[in-house]
């Protein structure tokens, strides 16, 4: 007899964790009961599988997760069972890659910048100091940031009407540029996290009974394919008060801002048995 398992796939920054502090404090118990009570908590970031992996430990979280916008699942070797042919395998982890490496990223990107006529100022170009001024993130912290392995960062500020006179130059070289909270990200066109959502779900489908239900969360534009390919999408506050501007009538507006929202979600999905907190 088959069983429901439930996966909540979340954004991260102004998401699972704080816009401005980075913190995942208050997000933190509820995390660990989803775990305890055998849920699947996958992130579905912008983030670096490194910089993923240190919020993983600090959150317990030993499973998947879906890194750089949709370019990889990344996940620990022995939870996909079955034919692991499909995956790549390095230093114990699987990867199920939908993105290409961030090399032929950045060579496809010097393309645009040719065209556009100056640099778009990638991540992987500035010095580490620089990323953490811009970010507001620890040196280390920075560094994780940088060590893109399938999309690239843009730290270049400009006016919402640039970015979409250059759309048709990034998709003439197959690449999509995306806004984030802070920054754009260039990826692959082949890669989006709802492509990673889907992937995620034949694979588990592949590999268990169980049907799986599934959650998302996310703050902004750059979460519209993950909420569209959920079955309860989830959109949570930005810190201004307002909510990003996706129109989908399938999509829950959560009244509280970020992780607070976040909690709100999580104590449905929870149900009783709340952490003690």
């Amino acid at each position: 007899m088959s069983t429901l398992m439930t996966a909540i796939f979340t954004d991260l920054d102004g998401t699972l964790i704080d816009f401005d502090s980075y913190s995942s404090e208050l997000a933190k118990p509820y995390v660990e009961k989803l775990i305890e009570l055998g849920h699947l908590v996958v992130f579905c970031s912008s983030k670096t599988f490194r910089e993923q992996r240190v919020l993983q430990r600090e959150l317990g979280i030993e499973m998947p997760c879906i890194v750089e916008n949709g370019s990889a699942i990344i996940a620990p070797v022995g939870f996909w069972k079955g034919d692991i042919q499909a995956f790549v395998e390095t230093d114990g982890w699987h990867r199920a890659e939908l993105g290409k490496p961030a090399a032929d990223i950045r060579a496809r990107l010097s393309r645009v910048e040719s065209k556009f006529g100056e640099s778009l100022c990638g991540f992987s170009s500035l010095m580490t100091e620089d990323v953490a001024s811009l970010t507001g993130l620890d040196l280390p912290s920075a560094r994780r940031a940088q060590e893109r392995e399938y999309s690239e960062t843009l730290a270049i500020q400009m006016p919402e009407e640039q970015w979409q006179g250059l759309e048709e130059v990034f998709a003439a070289e197959g690449l999509k540029c995306l806004h984030g909270g802070r920054f754009h990200t260039v990826i692959d066109q082949a890669a989006d996290k709802g492509a990673a959502v889907r992937r995620f779900s034949e694979l588990w489908q592949a590999q268990s009974e169980d049907p799986l239900v599934s959650f998302g969360l996310g703050d902004s534009e750059n979460d519209r394919e993950l909420l569209e390919n959920v079955d309860w999408p989830h959109l949570v506050k930005r810190p201004n008060g307002s909510w990003a501007n996706l129109h989908s009538r399938r999509i829950e507006r959560v009244p509280g801002v970020g992780p607070i929202g976040w909690v709100q979600v999580a104590k449905q999905v929870i149900g009783p048995a709340e952490p003690a907190v």
